[in-house]
């Protein structure tokens, strides 16, 4: 069975069992996400088991979570967590070269950019309140896929090599396609399943979320491992002219 039909499964037991909240059930599918895909440790797969043991022990009197309001969209903490990371973080990273430090930072923020003007134009549409779930999920496939190509097009506009955009993309594809069968099954799912479509939106941005943080952790360990592509390139900032050697 594929990881994201595994998931479904996970989702299904919470369901069945009417486990409160869709945080409970979103941390609980990371978790399992990170066990799968090896990115956590031996330690951390273990909690997975006993948090899954637990919810299905400890499942007297509780409900899921249906109630999602359009302000807790709009202000989701995708937003704050992007300029956050856009005015205060990545201003100040230093990569090994200083070439490197001014591509990955350009990288870092048209990426968010491009993400938060996205999903803020599909959030203030409003065009999801009506959609049924076969439209909403290809309504989000497309905000993906949009958002993908606008950020790329920017980048090679604003100079970044293609080698940089490849890596970075190439790193990033197993999660993309990861997120987009989680989404895919976030719209089918009665779990998920709320007035206007805003538990299954708001769940999706969660999970774009985490995307997001995993592509800013995961720049540096692509960073490094580009060898001689770059050599001799240039890009200007503030005026000035970064080679790389």
């Amino acid at each position: 069975m594929s990881l994201a039909g595994e998931i479904v499964d996970i989702i299904k037991v919470l369901e069945d069992h009417q486990v409160e909240g869709a945080g409970v059930a979103a941390a609980v599918v990371l978790i399992y996400i990170l066990n799968k895909t090896g990115l956590a440790s031996k330690m951390f797969g273990s909690l997975f088991e006993k948090s899954i043991d637990y919810f299905i022990r400890n499942r007297g009197g509780s409900k899921a979570l249906t109630e999602v309001t359009t302000s807790e969209i709009t202000n989701h903490d995708i937003f704050s967590f992007i300029d956050f990371w856009r005015y205060s973080k990545i201003p100040t990273f230093k990569f090994s070269t200083e070439y490197r430090t001014i591509v990955f930072r350009k990288y870092l923020t048209i990426m968010l950019k491009a993400y938060k003007d996205k999903i803020q134009s599909y959030v203030n549409s409003k065009a999801f309140v009506n959609m049924n779930d076969s439209e909403l999920w290809k309504s989000l496939l497309t905000l993906i896929n949009d958002t993908v190509y606008a950020y790329e097009t920017e980048m090679a506009n604003a100079g970044i090599p293609k080698v940089v955009i490849e890596k970075m993309k190439s790193k990033n594809n197993d999660w993309i396609g990861l997120t987009i069968d989680l989404i895919e099954n976030i719209c089918i799912t009665q779990f998920y399943r709320s007035e206007n479509n805003y538990l299954k939106v708001y769940s999706v941005m969660n999970i774009i979320l985490s995307i997001l943080e995993n592509t800013i952790q995961n720049s540096e360990t692509v960073c490094n491992s580009i060898n001689g592509e770059l050599s001799g390139l240039s890009i200007s900032e503030g005026g000035r002219d970064y080679l790389e050697p």
